[in-house]
């Protein structure tokens, strides 16, 4: 297993883990469905970056730090988007189970 795969793997299970803490605390504490999008839209995207921004220090030479943080940043702004819109799938399917 090389350095890369064991990061990957560990970013890959802290997500989860940070996932089921996430939807734990939406069904138990009861908070107003019209705040999930926003937080994971934010949550997905601060995840993303620091994810992305780790592996990149650790993996890829300190010369290449521009690229590997544009690159990061948009793929944080892409991540962050797709946890808004699943925010706004999860309100709707909400309300939708309400009735």
């Amino acid at each position: 297993m090389t350095q890369k795969d064991l990061i990957s793997t560990i970013q890959l299970i802290l997500g989860l883990f940070l996932v089921i803490v996430l939807v734990v605390l939406m069904r138990r504490v009861k908070t107003r469905p019209e705040i999930w999008p926003p937080t994971l839209g934010i949550g997905f995207g601060v995840y993303a970056f620091v994810a992305s921004m780790i592996e990149g220090i650790i993996v890829q030479p300190t010369a290449d730090f521009g690229d590997y943080t544009i690159t990061s940043l948009l793929s944080a702004i892409g991540f962050g988007i797709l946890g808004y819109i699943g925010g706004h799938i999860l309100v709707h399917n909400a309300k939708k189970n309400r009735r």
